[in-house]
């Protein structure tokens, strides 16, 4: 966080004979801050990247007086494979599987990220920015028509108020998480966390909803792909998260129910139906879930 610029500047006279206080040092106006986070699983937008299992994850950012900061957050993820890779045994029929011939192979998201946030009118705030989401990899992607490597960029914007934030990503890259033709796609989220009184406990909640613009290529109705006939609006969904977070013993701990609606969207193929955030396991990555993290900062 960007911190407000200090000046220290005393003058005094205590009698004849008293000195001129000396002005201190300015503070910096650069700060390095940082965070390492141990999660039971890594939930973004109500879905789960790391097939429900646990993730470590860190962030390093740096800041500046005039309220500029960028950062760069790791984690580790598994998501695109299981996405795309051939369908496993046990399988649902999500159109997220069963492609043979794709080949890919990502295990960990980079995000670079700089904005500019600061407050104004007292307890008002802004932040607005740009993010790239990176996932390192091998990607064959011949196989599906039109399919796009994940790495996405989004600007975002946002308004708080005391313990409430409003924020939206607006996705500006052509593929958005493996989707082609989907520039214009964006997540609104609505948050708060309130203290409960000097407890030092704080209630976390958070209502989100992502809609997603364009038309895949491998979503509509085609000689090779007969009988989706859908766009890429299928992957529309509302999220929305309960929690409360502590610190102590110098961790800050949270423990969350995260919920959506991808559970229930489905897309209709030549042979039945399927999760549309479904995986190659038969997980649908939507479903509801508890988690819980623990995180040091430094």
């Amino acid at each position: 966080m960007s911190k407000n610029k200090s000046l220290a500047l005393a003058l005094a006279s205590v009698g004849l004979a008293a000195p001129l206080a000396h002005a201190e040092e300015p503070a910096s106006p650069h700060s390095v801050t940082g965070n390492l986070t141990f999660a039971t699983d890594y939930i973004v937008r109500g879905l789960s990247q790391t097939n429900k299992k646990p993730a470590v994850q860190g962030t390093v950012e740096y800041g500046h007086a005039s309220g500029f900061y960028a950062g760069v957050f790791g984690s580790n993820v598994s998501w695109p494979a299981d996405g795309w890779e051939p369908a496993a045994v046990g399988v649902d029929g999500s159109i997220y599987g069963g492609y043979s011939g794709t080949n890919v192979s990502a295990s960990y998201e980079l995000d670079l990220y700089a904005g500019l946030r600061n407050k104004f009118f007292g307890d008002f705030s802004y932040d607005v920015g740009a993010v790239y989401y990176w996932y390192p990899g091998k990607y064959q992607l011949s196989a599906v028509p039109g399919l796009k490597r994940p790495d996405t960029a989004e600007v975002y914007a946002g308004l708080g108020w005391k313990w409430l934030t409003a924020k939206v990503w607006y996705a500006v890259s052509d593929g958005v998480f493996m989707v082609p033709d989907a520039r214009g796609t964006y997540y609104a989220n609505l948050s708060a966390t309130v203290p409960i009184g000097e407890t030092g406990f704080n209630i976390v909640g958070a209502v989100g909803t992502w809609k997603w613009s364009g038309e895949a290529e491998y979503l509509k109705t085609t000689a090779s792909t007969p009988g989706y006939g859908a766009k890429n609006s299928i992957y529309d969904l509302v999220d929305y998260k309960i929690g409360v977070t502590k610190d102590f013993l110098g961790f800050n701990w949270g423990a969350f129910y995260w919920g959506s609606t991808a559970d229930k969207t489905y897309i209709g193929t030549s042979g039945g139906t399927g999760a549309a955030w479904g995986n190659r396991f038969g997980t649908n990555i939507g479903d509801d879930t508890f988690f819980a993290q623990a995180t040091k900062s430094f």
